[in-house]
C-alpha cells in the first residue's frame, strides 16, 4: 500500500469546501511488549510476529478506521498489517489493487506471481472469503514478497510480508504463521466466497464529450439520501454476490471495476486503501434525463458531486472530482446529510 497518503490527500483536497471530518495521520501509543486490541473490530495485534517485534502502530484516519502496524522495519523480513473499513467491502477488488502496487513497484523490479491467487477461509471462518499470493521480485534485495486480504464484517485485514531471507515457498508458510498469530475476534459471519478479479470480457463505451450538469438540489438530496440507505436483512439474504471484473489496464493510481454482466456504470478504486469513485445512472424522478451520478466513497462518509450528462471515461470522472466541489455529503452509519448546491445550503 504505497500511495495511500497521496490518494487520500487528493480526495480530501477535492472535498475541502465541505464541513466534514478531515482524516489525519497519528501515532497510536501501545506498550511494546503487550498485544494491542483494535476497539472497533476486536482484532488483536501481538507484540511480535515470527519473532519480530512490533514497531509503530499508526492511524491514517484519526478515528481508527485505517490502522496499520509495522514489524521488523529495516530487518531482513518485514511485515505490515492493515485494518481498515473500506467504502466498498470487496476482498477481490482490494486484493487486485494491492497486487497492482506490488507488480508496479520499482523495489520489486517487475515481480512475478509464484502461483495462482489462492482463496482460503480466514481463521474462524468456513467460506473461502479471503485471497492470498506470493510473488518473486525480478531483482533487488528481496527474495520474495506476499499479500493476503481477509474480510472481517465490513472491515478488511491486509497482511504484507517481504523477505531477503525466505524464498517463495518458505514465505508462503511464514504468511500462514502470521495470519494464525493474529488475535481474531469471534462471532463474525462468513463473507461471500472470494473470486479473483479478471479482465472484463468486453470494454465499456464512454461518451466522447461527457459534461458536468449544473448542480441542482434534487441531485444533491437524492445522492446523499441513497448513501444512508441500508439493505434490510431480507434484502441481504436475497442478494446475489457480485463478481467484479477489471475494466481496462490497471494503473498505480487507480483501477476501474464493474460487476460482471453490468455495463451501466463503474467503480474506480483509488490507490489500494478503501476509497472509491462511483459513476452510475442517476434516478429518473421526472421526465428529464438524470444522467450519471458521480460520488466519492471515503472511509467515513460519501461525497456527492454534480452529475454527468453522459457516461464519462474514468479519467474524466477523476478530473471532475479533483476540480469540482461536492454538492452534498452523508456520514457513514448515520442518517444526517449535508447539502450545498449553488450557494443554497440546508442541513
Amino acid at each position: 500500500m504505497t500511495i495511500r497518503s497521496l490518494i487520500v490527500a487528493g480526495l480530501l483536497a477535492a472535498a475541502i469546501a465541505m464541513p466534514v471530518q478531515a482524516e489525519s495521520k497519528r501515532q497510536i501509543e501501545a506498550p511494546a511488549g503487550a498485544p494491542w486490541k483494535h476497539a472497533q473490530t476486536g482484532i488483536t495485534l501481538p507484540p511480535s510476529l515470527l519473532g519480530i517485534a512490533r514497531g509503530s502502530i499508526g492511524d491514517n484516519s484519526g478515528s481508527e478506521i485505517d490502522v496499520f502496524a509495522d514489524y521488523g522495519d529495516g530487518q531482513a523480513t518485514v511485515i505490515t498489517l492493515y485494518v481498515f473499513r473500506p467504502a466498498l467491502a470487496s476482498v477481490p477488488m482490494w486484493f487486485d489493487r494491492s497486487e497492482a502496487q506490488i507488480l508496479m513497484r520499482d523495489v520489486y523490479a517487475n515481480a512475478t506471481p509464484a502461483a495462482a491467487v489462492a482463496a482460503f477461509a480466514p481463521p474462524g471462518g468456513k467460506a473461502t472469503s479471503a485471497l492470498r499470493r506470493i510473488y518473486v521480485p525480478g531483482k533487488g534485495p528481496y527474495k520474495s514478497t506476499g499479500l493476503a486480504i481477509m474480510p472481517m464484517g465490513e472491515w478488511l485485514v491486509a497482511v504484507r510480508i517481504s523477505s531477503q531471507e525466505f524464498d517463495a515457498t518458505a514465505l508462503d508458510a511464514k504468511l500462514d504463521e502470521v495470519i494464525k498469530a493474529l488475535g481474531w475476534p469471534g462471532g463474525i459471519a462468513d463473507a461471500d466466497a472470494a473470486v479473483p478479479v479478471a479482465a472484463c470480457a468486453t470494454p465499456l463505451t464512454y461518451a466522447k464529450r461527457a459534461k458536468i450538469k449544473p448542480p441542482n438540489m434534487m441531485d444533491a438530496l437524492l445522492g446523499a439520501t441513497l448513501a444512508t440507505v441500508k439493505p434490510t436483512d431480507e434484502e441481504k439474504a436475497e442478494a446475489v454476490p457480485v463478481i467484479w471484473c477489471r475494466e481496462g489496464a490497471p494503473k498505480q493510481e487507480y483501477g476501474v471495476y464493474r460487476a460482471v454482466g453490468s455495463d451501466t456504470g463503474y467503480t474506480i478504486a483509488m490507490g489500494d486503501a478503501g476509497r472509491v469513485i462511483n459513476v452510475f445512472p442517476g434516478l429518473a424522478l421526472d421526465s428529464k434525463d438524470p444522467g450519471y451520478q458521480l460520488s466519492v466513497g471515503l472511509l467515513d462518509q460519501t461525497l456527492v458531486y454534480p452529475s454527468f450528462d453522459k457516461l464519462p471515461a474514468p479519467e474524466v470522472a477523476v478530473d471532475a472530482v479533483m476540480k469540482n466541489r461536492p454538492v452534498s455529503s452523508a456520514a457513514r452509519g448515520g442518517k444526517n446529510i449535508t447539502i450545498e448546491a449553488g450557494g443554497l445550503k440546508a442541513k
